[in-house]
């Protein structure tokens, strides 16, 4: 009998909470087991308070449901815990580019002109452009590894697939060679703007 507060807890919710625990250890599905040592701490806790006894106060029923509470809490976090522990790793991804992975774009090698046309400006006077100014095109010969003094055999401006640019020619390393530059029209020693290069020759 109860104390007019509470009812004393029915055999049978005794009975139903056992049988809900027994099921949630049998369903892999829904979580991994709980620990053996909560479980006998459970166990022991509702064995410790019968349904009929005289020297202790049966489980009231507010009792039974913090019980419940916990029983479901701590399924939840060992749920939770193995769900983290099952999930793919977070990818990682490099800091930064190494130098295997930066790769310098180079020149293109066509120049929109045909070989004797390109030959034929050595025989022109040099059509500088946007570089006639010696100390724009000592700058621009600078940032392409030429000296200030380094001579120009021909020059004219041109169009580059769409964009403006200047064609220079330059001497290459034998006499009957030539190497043919194109720049954009702003070319410095900061920024060449260098569109495309080959080599010639003069016959």
């Amino acid at each position: 009998m109860g104390d007019g507060t509470d009812d004393d807890l029915d055999p049978a919710v005794v009975e139903r909470v056992r049988r809900d625990l027994a099921e949630l250890g049998r369903d892999s599905a829904s979580a991994p087991a709980v620990p053996p040592d909560v479980s006998a701490r459970v166990i022991a806790a509702i064995r410790a308070e019968p349904a009929h006894t005289v020297s202790r106060q049966p489980l009231r029923r507010l009792q039974v449901f913090g019980l419940i509470v916990g029983l479901g809490a701590v399924a939840a976090g060992v749920t939770v815990g193995a769900w983290m522990l099952g999930r793919d790793p977070a990818p990682t991804y490099p800091a930064g580019p190494t130098a295997n992975q930066i790769t310098v774009a180079r020149p293109a090698t066509d120049i929109p002109l045909p070989h004797t046309q390109i030959v034929e400006l050595l025989a022109q006077p040099p059509d500088y452009g946007p570089l006639t100014d010696p100390r724009r095109r000592a700058s621009c010969l600078d940032g392409l590894g030429h000296g200030p003094g380094t001579p120009v055999l021909g020059a004219r401006p041109l169009d580059m697939h769409g964009r403006p640019a200047i064609l220079l020619l330059l001497p290459g390393e034998t006499d009957d060679a030539v190497v043919a530059m194109v720049v954009e029209p702003g070319c410095s020693n900061a920024h060449t703007g260098l569109l495309a290069k080959r080599v010639v020759t003069r016959t």
